[in-house]
């Protein structure tokens, strides 16, 4: 690739990301938590006054700092990344402009004060994931993955916008400072568990959470840094931030926490399961990427606020180390298909060293940055169970509860991953790649442009343990499970099977992944029989009648038409008939 294409967009995308750092880092640590007045910098650019509530407001606190952090962050090492993985590709251009303006409707959300500015934002990233993830739209698999995450998110951005219009009702503002210092004071509005479902349907549809969570797997035909960049920092990721940053609002309701709490408690366990039955390193990584997306709303629910942010960084960190070191692995195999990979420590010596520090964070090893970060949400649960929480104690029990069964079973898919990806291989398998490495003469490691971000992010993966606290007994809990399950793993995978195996006739049904998406061909066919039910209706029975009027009144025109003729003397003979006629019915009578 020549360097005048790529040399500005990485300048560009730098410079984003050095604005972004400007605006974070003097918020950084400004934690006040949800309940409190509103701490930060507020900045109105243009005042809508009563046009539609429409204003230009900026409003910058430590949640937004640190979501443009890793917005900015991540999307810098994408563009890096990107110029090496898509080097001679003729769309390169389109490419990067589009993941500039998807940056930048990332920063749009996170610092919108207006809920309507944020909805701008919202449904720009919508757009340029359809065009990202289209980016290939010579292939069908990336037609069609795009086609159902732009119509799967709609359904959940109806739901925002209703939100907002009742948001507005509600509070007689669309500012959110305002909004959220209105439900800090003793006069806060009752009655907002709609609003709060609204939002609710809002964020299942853009972090793809039960029941709208299959497109994400269905978007993996969509060139690899782009998935890092949607499963890490953007996208996925706005979802969470939604909940956070409009926290008192839904937490004003048990309802609302309670369905947010359930939704999350389904997502993440059967999210793990298509994950350990997964047969495609990408795929295993956007299940897995559904199932700790649930954790973060779950440790919102029972009212772990911190715990839900601090696990969206951590995995924000490791998720796009994941996914480039996943673009690494199809770079130089030309596959993400696990049956058609194996033993690449050898010949990939980088991406196995920080590859393995991304699956220990996922797995929560410690000391990665996974380790605290999911420790913080059992923490939360844990803690939600006997205090005051947004839902009641059996709901907490339940998110502790099927939170530690997803651990291990996050533990077991990504040592299965990690081994079929680094170690084990097939004869056939083994034979092609040191075939092709013959024939090429080259290494499989990545150029030095691929190396160099999963390097910083392994790093990131590590270091921002750091800042995350530590909390002994649910720390040795966890720490005591992940030892076992990865035992467990390691003895299985040993032996030669397949940890997958392990559920016997269930398996079957995973690895179709419950059939949802035919169940969803099937509703929308019966949606369509009953929309062909209600035409048929429309046209055959309702719109008979004016259909009859208007064809009375067209005989009838004809009639007189005809009646109409021009001539003087028909016109007197027809006076004359009636009047004879007329007198002759008065002698009559």
């Amino acid at each position: 690739m020549r360097r005048r294409e790529s040399a500005p967009a990485v300048a560009i995308t730098a410079l984003l990301a050095l604005c972004a750092a400007v605006v974070a880092f003097p918020r950084l640590g400004e934690r006040t938590g949800p309940y409190g007045e509103p701490a930060g910098i507020r900045t109105t650019l243009v005042d809508g006054g009563d046009l539609l509530g429409v204003s230009v407001t900026f409003f910058v606190d430590h949640l937004s700092a640190v979501m443009l952090l890793l917005a900015a962050g991540v999307g810098l090492l994408v563009q890096i990344y990107s110029v090496a993985y898509l080097a001679g590709d003729a769309r390169y251009r389109a490419y990067t402009t589009i993941i500039q303006l998807f940056l930048v409707a990332m920063a749009t959300v996170v610092v919108a004060d207006n809920l309507w500015m944020l909805l701008v934002g919202w449904e720009v990233m919508g757009l340029c994931s359809y065009l990202l993830i289209s980016h290939h739209w010579e292939l069908g698999p990336a037609r069609a993955g795009a086609v159902k995450a732009f119509l799967l998110t709609r359904i959940g951005d109806l739901g925002l916008l209703v939100a907002i219009f009742a948001i507005g009702q509600t509070f007689g503002t669309y500012e959110i400072s305002e909004v959220l210092s209105a439900m800090a004071s003793p006069d806060a509005p009752d009655g907002l568990t709609w609003i709060g479902l609204l939002l609710v349907l809002a964020v299942v549809g853009k972090s793809a959470q039960f029941p709208l969570h299959t497109w994400l797997a269905d978007a993996m035909p969509g060139p690899t840094p782009i998935s890092a960049l949607i499963h890490a920092a953007t996208m996925v990721a706005a979802g969470v931030f939604l909940v956070a940053r409009l926290y008192p609002v839904l937490a004003a309701s048990a309802v609302t926490m309670t369905v947010l709490a359930v939704i999350a408690c389904v997502t993440m366990l059967l999210a793990a399961m298509f994950a350990l039955t997964s047969h495609d390193l990408k795929r295993v990584l956007a299940w897995s990427t559904v199932s700790q997306l649930a954790y973060m709303f779950a440790a919102l629910s029972v009212g772990g606020y911190d715990a839900g942010i601090d696990h969206l960084l951590s995995h924000g960190a490791f998720k796009a180390l994941l996914f480039l070191a996943a673009g690494s692995v199809a770079h130089a195999v030309g596959s993400t298909a696990l049956a058609e990979l194996g033993g690449l420590r050898a010949v990939m010596p980088w991406t196995f060293a920080t590859a393995t520090i991304g699956f220990a964070a996922l797995a929560g090893v410690v000391p990665t940055v996974g380790f605290f970060s999911k420790d913080a949400v059992i923490e939360a649960a844990w803690h939600g169970i006997g205090h005051d929480a947004p839902v009641a104690p059996v709901v907490a029990a339940l998110v502790l509860v099927v939170g530690l069964v997803t651990a291990v079973v996050t533990v077991a898919y990504a040592f299965r991953t990690w081994w079929k990806v680094f170690f084990a291989a097939d004869p056939a398998a083994a034979a092609r790649l040191a075939e092709a490495r013959s024939a090429t003469g080259r290494s499989y490691e990545a150029p030095p442009l691929m190396v160099g971000p999963l390097v910083v992010l392994a790093a990131a993966s590590i270091l921002l343990s750091l800042a995350m606290p530590l909390h002994p007994l649910t720390g040795l809990v966890t720490t005591v499970l992940v030892a076992a399950a990865g035992w467990f793993t390691w003895q299985t995978m040993a032996a030669g099977r397949d940890p997958a195996d392990l559920l016997g006739p269930a398996r079957r049904a995973f690895d179709r992944e419950l059939a949802m998406d035919v169940a969803y061909d099937r509703a929308g066919t019966a949606a369509r029989g009953a929309g062909d039910v209600v035409v048929a209706t429309d046209r055959d029975i309702l719109g008979f009648y004016p259909r009859a009027t208007a064809w009375v009144a067209v005989t009838l025109s004809k009639g007189f038409t005809k009646a109409q003729s021009g001539n003087a003397q028909t016109y007197v003979t027809v006076l004359a008939v009636g009047a004879l006629l007329l007198a002759g019915l008065v002698v009559v009578r």
